[in-house]
């Protein structure tokens, strides 16, 4: 069975940033925890898709679990943020 780790990396490999997945009480999800669905999109958001957005996106397809989208430097990028410049921070200068 396939890991949450697995499709995290899978969908951080897609969608050009990282993610961080959490319980809906906030708390870190166990990236060990077993069987979860393939992500099911074959090409990665529009950039112009805000963090919210894609977010919600993420809520539908593995309900029970939320998540934070990381910058490049680490940092949280905020709901109103465009995925592209979310991508855009992990490019080397």
């Amino acid at each position: 069975m396939t890991t949450l780790a697995t499709r995290m990396r899978e969908l951080s490999d897609l969608e050009g940033f990282d993610v961080v997945v959490k319980n809906l009480d906030g708390s870190q999800a166990d990236l060990k925890q077993n069987g979860l669905p393939g992500y099911p999109h074959e090409r990665k958001a529009k950039g112009t898709t805000t963090v919210a957005e894609w977010k919600a996106r993420f809520e539908k397809i593995y309900p029970g679990y939320t998540c934070d989208l990381l910058n490049g430097d680490g940092t949280e990028a905020h709901g109103n943020t465009q995925v592209n410049s979310v991508r855009t921070s992990y490019e080397e200068p």
